[in-house]
């Protein structure tokens, strides 16, 4: 039906054309069907037999090759835990030795103490309490162990330690302030804000605040709170010049002056307010000889008499 595909499917080769000629016995004769076979085909059967082969070599495990990895397994092991041994034991010897030279070596010990804020003790008298601490290590002294050698004095609100390595020392003490004094039975008592004694002077001068009147009993009364802000508010160039306060309650506080004039101070409220129209006034009418009374209960009208 189709003459011509059948003519090209069986060629005819004429002898005598040139693209012919007889084989040699050099040649080497390849089949027909190992040609039709591709590159790439030939490449996957042989990468497919030579991963059979590693494979094969691979899987091969004698009884002598399983007993030396086991070996070498171990003594990975081993040298793993010497390892950690060997760090743990350096740890543990370097806290000890960090242990004893803080705590208990005398590179560190107490061997000079610096007392600061000592006013009304003495600080001859906290160095003589606090000499057992030479030789201490810093690292052991503890603010309570100052305050228990100092033991409970009412002049003391508490302590502040500060150490200074390698020998060093230092002990602030935080005294109470004294803002007035009182006279109990001929003796004069220095007492704080809130009323705690704190010692006793010869005189109303030598204690160099002013004085309460109404004896030891005036730091119980509702009065005594109000006296004492009013005392800490004033300037140190006024309070220099206050020789005694009265109050009979909290709203009719009264300073009495060393040059001999009162001032009707009323309430703790607006103090400082109350300060500073005080010493305007005495300026003032200090060269026409000063007034008996200055009434500063209501700062923005001030009255005198």
């Amino acid at each position: 039906m189709f003459p011509h595909v059948a003519e090209q499917q069986n060629p005819e080769v004429s002898a005598n054309s040139p693209k012919v000629r007889r084989l040699d016995t050099a040649d080497e004769l390849v089949s027909v069907e190992d040609q039709k076979v591709g590159r790439l085909t030939q490449w996957r059967a042989a990468t497919k037999e030579r991963n059979a082969q590693q494979g094969q070599k691979k899987a091969v495990h004698t009884p002598e090759i399983d007993r030396r990895l086991s070996q070498l397994r171990q003594q990975r092991k081993r040298k793993k835990a010497k390892r950690w041994a060997v760090a743990l034991g350096a740890f543990l010897v370097a806290t000890v030795l960090f242990v004893g030279i803080v705590f208990y070596s005398p590179l560190l010990a107490v061997r000079t103490i610096t007392v600061q804020g000592a006013h009304l003790l003495s600080e001859d008298y906290v160095q003589q309490q606090l000499s057992d601490l030479d030789g201490v290590p810093l690292t052991r002294v503890s603010e309570q162990d100052v305050q228990n050698r100092l033991g409970e004095n009412s002049i003391l609100r508490g302590v502040t330690i500060e150490s200074h390595p390698p020998h060093d020392l230092v002990v602030r003490l935080q005294e109470r302030v004294p803002v007035a004094v009182v006279e109990q039975d001929k003796k004069f008592y220095l007492v704080d804000s809130d009323g705690v004694q704190l010692g006793t002077v010869d005189s109303v001068e030598d204690a160099g605040v002013p004085l309460i009147g109404g004896g030891l009993d005036a730091t119980h009364k509702d009065s005594f709170g109000p006296i004492t802000q009013v005392l800490a508010s004033l300037p140190s160039s006024l309070i220099s010049e206050v020789s005694e306060t009265k109050a009979d309650s909290s709203s009719t506080i009264t300073l009495k002056m060393k040059d001999g004039s009162t001032v009707m101070w009323g309430t703790s409220s607006e103090s400082e307010l109350k300060a500073k129209v005080l010493i305007s006034l005495r300026e003032a009418l200090s060269e026409n000889g000063g007034v008996d009374t200055y009434d500063v209960s209501s700062p923005l009208h001030p009255t005198t008499k």
